[in-house]
């Protein structure tokens, strides 16, 4: 056995000796060896001297394996450039294997060796590329210093090859292989017909960037802040060799890049982290720009075509007419009317990178293709948009949301790390919609929902920075909805459609070439409109920050006034849904708002009147669910709506529609509950009136009231619509006719009071009445007690309440009052002893005076009888024990100062 041996004994001593020049001389013996096999062309003895290196390397000392390790990279010197490649597999895959060896210097030596053999083998190198890349990646995090530079220096060397070599270089051994095999230009059917054939004569080449990109995958995911520099260097390496088309492969490295910026990164890693981002974007921005011209030629040319027939139509049907303006020739040079930003000059690489001094170049000079049409490099080039999105927003969702979908928590970062990776997803998407708003409308449900939570977070923890980018970011999702809503409203028609005859004429959209056109709108409609409502409503319903819950209403406020046709069927349709009802009650926005700010409540209350402005139904619901909603939230039991946050949402809503019909309409439904929830009914109709009475949003209301005319229909109308509900305050309802200077219902209540049980409730709310009477907004009715002959029943009423009243010192204001009054009118009228006699009235234009009064006193009557009706239902519902104290007993008195000073309007 060892007379076959082509190393002797004495040689693998040397080899194995520990001193390094005794190994180093052995190494260069066996070079010899090596060489003399290769001149006589014995390849059996070169492949007998790597075998028996491979198994010193298998089984020898630390000692053997670096002296086996040296030879054979003397082994690749001594075959050259070309005869390397029939023997690169053997030499090769031995150094591999050592590099994993415990001992520093064996791993040293392979670096070493595998230096060598590369500057040998050049472009052969790369057939195994994947191995040495993943050699190296873990080389460069090795503890030891030594080997660490060792492999620095290999690393250089095989980027020096990979720049040289990688886009051209074909293996020795493809080529021959493919010297062997004739091509055939065609081949014979069995018919004995010759069928011509294109049989592919491009070889298979050495490097392969799609069969690296899994390699490089399995490393990206290191924590180790060398190995991120090793791999940010490779990638820009292969950017920086434009035929290769890295870019294409973003979507997949986009992930693991953002995430080289976690784990405590260091500055310099951060750094050259985002450089490499941000080249990989204006990359992107390039080629879409690129895409965006070509799109834009084709349109024009299609306009030309058309010019062109419409021209030959019009000469063909009047020969004599003169022909309309032809295009000029350069109108491949128009410019968009639209975006004067999207127009391009060229560049011979789609790397903006390259080119240092202006940003926006993107190719040189034009090529064309065998048709004639030109083509623009960069065109053909494919990004996956939708993925980069999916992986930008991933970063952005919050953990626990929906365990459904991509998630990158970086809940576990600094807050540094946070933002900066946040600032850097916004970027991206800001940037990205912008390229391919198509690929965006899936996303944009989930996108406002992430966007507007990450605004709630961000407003929570003060970070003013990131949240105002965020914002923006918002504006940006807005504007795309704006884009869409454009191009759906021109009802698929596009701007080609029509000839021109003047190239000025000419104007093409800038989203109809982005490719946003009805087709697209439709599909938002039918499919995402109701996801992105859902969302939004989602986060309104459980949002606790107040800055982001403006934010959310601002956006239902938007998506009706963009959309307000298919806002409403959306909402229509999942009310209808029981999994959806609850979630679609707009009142729930107001729950949500109750313990929130009055600038929260007073925006959902400018949305909602919006959609009431236009639609009658949804108001009408609208008013019905409010009376409800503050039944159960504004009750003792519930207790989560106060009384001051009742009445600021019905005096904002009377200020964004008309108090009129808000007070009508609340009252309609008030009556619907008739004898039903009798303290509830008390509660409101009690701060109904306290509003009426006191606020300033109700003056114009009141104004009306004040000059209310009970003979003309209309206005008969609206005040019995409001005494029914006002019966069940019958402090309110005298309110209200002494308001509206019914004074003969007024005395008609008070004589009905006679036989009611007088409650402490009801002497409060007498002695908040006759504080009002003494405000200015009864200035009117203390100057009619000036002509008691034309207002007896108003006498009556204030002497009954007087008489009602226990003796304090509401009592005496009264008292005095009328006292004064008494005192001026025996003064002026000495004659005046008897009983007062009944009004004058003034005729109407169509009845007489008798024929008024009749129907004043029919339906005052009719009125008292309703109040009689629900008194009655009071009293048994009190006498029954079921009448409690309730939420609110009757008008609480201010101190006079604060009362006089609200009241002043």
């Amino acid at each position: 056995m060892n007379e076959n041996k082509i190393l002797d004994a004495a040689l693998i001593k040397d080899l194995s000796n520990h001193i390094y020049e005794k190994r180093k001389a052995t190494a260069f013996q066996i070079e010899g060896l090596t060489k003399s096999a290769f001149q006589r062309n014995d390849s059996e003895t070169i492949s007998k001297i790597i075998t028996e290196l491979t198994d010193l390397i298998d089984g020898g000392s630390s000692s053997a394996k670096m002296g086996a390790i040296t030879a054979l990279g003397s082994v690749s010197i001594a075959l050259g450039s070309f005869a390397i490649a029939f023997f690169l597999n053997d030499i090769i895959k031995p150094i591999f294997a050592t590099f994993n060896d415990t001992d520093a210097r064996v791993r040293y030596y392979a670096c070493e060796s595998l230096y060598n053999i590369a500057k040998i083998a050049r472009g052969e190198i790369l057939s195994y590329f994947n191995e040495i890349f993943d050699i190296l990646c873990i080389l460069v995090t090795d503890t030891v210093s030594s080997v660490k530079n060792a492999a620095d220096i290999l690393d250089r060397l095989i980027k020096d090859i990979v720049s040289a070599k990688s886009t051209n270089y074909v293996s020795i051994l493809q080529q021959q292989e493919h010297a062997n095999n004739e091509i055939k230009s065609n081949v014979v059917d069995s018919q004995g017909v010759a069928i011509q054939v294109n049989q592919i004569q491009d070889v298979q080449k050495a490097f392969s960037l799609p069969r690296f990109i899994p390699t490089l995958l399995e490393r990206m995911y290191t924590t180790d802040p060398f190995a991120k520099k090793f791999l940010i260097g490779w990638m820009e390496l292969f950017d920086d060799i434009p035929s290769l088309e890295l870019i294409t492969f973003v979507p997949n490295l986009l992930e693991p890049l953002i995430k080289f910026l976690m784990n405590k990164c260091p500055s310099d890693v951060r750094i050259e982290t985002q450089n490499l981002l941000n080249n990989f974007l204006k990359e992107i921005k390039t080629i879409s720009k690129v895409k965006f011209e070509v799109k834009k030629r084709q349109m024009i040319s299609e306009l030309e075509k058309k010019h062109e027939k419409a021209k030959h139509q019009s000469q063909e049907e009047a020969e004599s007419s003169p022909t309309p303006e032809d295009l000029s020739e350069d109108i491949k040079d128009i410019e968009l009317k639209a975006g004067d930003e999207h127009s391009i000059k060229s560049n011979d690489t789609t790397l903006i990178r390259k080119n240092e001094n202006n940003d926006e170049a993107i190719v040189d000079s034009d090529s064309y293709s065998d048709d004639g049409s030109i083509f623009l490099s960069g065109q053909d080039i494919f990004i996956d948009f939708p993925k980069i999105f999916d992986i930008l927003l991933s970063f952005l969702r919050v953990p626990g949301e929906n365990p459904n979908v991509k998630l990158n928590d970086l809940s576990l970062e600094s807050h540094e790390t946070y933002t900066e990776i946040e600032l850097t997803v916004i970027k991206w998407l800001q940037e990205i919609l912008l390229m391919s708003p198509t690929s965006f409308v899936k996303y944009l449900p989930d996108c406002i929902s992430v966007t507007l939570k990450n605004i709630s977070i961000t407003d929570n923890n003060k970070d003013f920075d990131l949240r105002n980018q965020l914002l923006k970011f918002n504006i940006s999702l807005q504007d795309f909805i704006i884009n869409l809503n454009e191009r759906g409203d021109s009802e698929g028609k596009s701007s080609h459609d029509e000839v021109v005859s003047n190239k000025d004429d000419i104007v093409i959209n800038v989203n109809e070439i982005h490719g946003l056109n009805k087709e697209v709108y439709e599909e938002f409609l039918e499919v995402y409109l109701n996801k992105t409502f859902r969302g939004i409503m989602h986060e309104c319903l459980t949002c606790a920050n107040e800055f982001a819950r403006l934010t959310l209403i601002d956006w239902l406020i938007f998506l009706y006034s963009k959309i307000p046709s298919s806002f409403l069927k959306v909402i229509s349709n999942e009310e209808k849904s029981p999994e959806t009802k609850d979630s679609f009650d707009f009142t729930a926005l107001l729950k949500s708002s109750a313990d929130a700010s009055n600038e929260v409540i007073l925006k959902v209350l400018h949305f909602l009147s919006q959609i009431s402005e236009t639609n009658q139904d949804f108001f009408k619901e609208f008013m019905i669910k409010l009376v409800k909603f503050v039944e159960s939230e504004g009750s003792v039991a519930a207790s989560s709506l106060s009384r001051s946050k009742i009445e600021f949402i019905i005096r904002k809503l009377c200020v964004t529609l008309s108090s009129e019909k808000i007070y009508k309409s609340i009252s309609e439904v008030l009556a619907l509950y008739e004898t039903e929830k009798l303290e509830f009914l008390n509660m409101m109709v009690v701060t109904l009136n306290n509003i009426l009475l006191t606020s300033h949003e109700l003056a114009g209301f009141r104004k009306k009231l004040k000059n209310l005319d009970v003979y003309k229909l209309e206005d008969w109308s609206l005040f019995a619509t409001l005494f029914q509900s006002w019966c069940h305050s019958p402090p309110s309802a005298l309110s209200l006719c002494l308001f509206t200077s019914n004074y003969e219902l007024a005395y008609l209540i008070i004589k009905n009071l006679a036989d009611l049980e007088v409650t402490f409730q009801l002497l409060t709310q007498l002695d908040v009445l006759v504080q009002l009477l003494e405000t200015p907004i009864f200035l009117k009715l203390r100057l009619q007690l000036l002509e008691p002959e034309k207002n007896p029943h108003l006498y009556k009423t204030l002497y009954g309440i007087l008489m009602i009243l226990p003796q304090s010192t509401t009592f005496t204001t009264l008292k005095n009052r009328l006292s004064s009054i008494s005192l001026v009118n025996n003064t002026n009228n000495p004659g005046l002893t008897g009983p007062l006699s009944t009004p004058v009235t003034t005729p109407g234009a169509n009845t007489t005076p008798n024929n008024q009064l009749s129907i004043k006193k029919k339906r005052n009557y009719e009125m008292i009888e309703k109040f009689s009706t629900i008194r009655e239902a009071h009293d048994n519902y009190h006498l029954e024990g079921k009448l409690k104290d309730s939420y609110y007993n009757g008008f609480i008195p201010p101190a006079r100062s604060d009362t006089q000073h609200q009241l002043t309007n």
